[in-house]
């Protein structure tokens, strides 16, 4: 019988490039990927002292800042208004309520006009936020209230 040689080859490695962070944002992704919060703080803290921190923490906003997807959901009910001819900030108002702000459809027009100047810089997001509307669009069937079908649609989003 003929026995089979076994081979000693080893197989090839793909040879892998780790590409340097280009921004601020990927290195912090990086540390907190291999460290958690509290050691970036505590380094942070060790590198530039206590006193710059807390002073760099004050100049920010209080508030926490609206996240890309929360811009992008805003900016795909504009698009879905302006498809059929419909006021954006009228839409987002009878999604959400008017939660008793004095001025509702303003405050709705401030939030669209945010999450499109965020849009305009964040193109992945502004894909996102067309690719949303024309789901909206397309899965929409034969309903005709349009605030209806989106405060449907959008009951687990979060617009606030």
């Amino acid at each position: 019988m003929s026995e089979k040689k076994k081979s000693t080859k080893t197989p090839a490695k793909p040879k892998v490039q780790i590409k340097k962070p280009k921004t601020t944002e990927d290195l912090v992704v990086l540390a907190l990927e291999s460290g958690s919060l509290e050691q970036v703080v505590r380094l942070l803290r060790d590198w530039c002292g206590s006193r710059e921190i807390r002073d760099c923490l004050n100049k920010l906003h209080h508030r926490d800042p609206v996240d890309r997807f929360t811009h992008a959901r805003r900016h795909a009910v504009e698009i879905y208004a302006h498809l059929h001819g419909l006021t954006p900030a009228n839409l987002m108002v009878e999604i959400v309520g008017e939660l008793g702000r004095k001025d509702p459809k303003g405050a709705e027009r401030f939030k669209l006009r945010m999450a499109r100047k965020f849009l305009e810089e964040d193109e992945t997001a502004l894909i996102g936020a067309k690719s949303l509307a024309n789901l909206w669009e397309n899965n929409r069937g034969k309903m005709s209230n349009h605030g209806a079908y989106l405060k449907k649609i959008t009951q687990g989003f979060a617009f606030t």
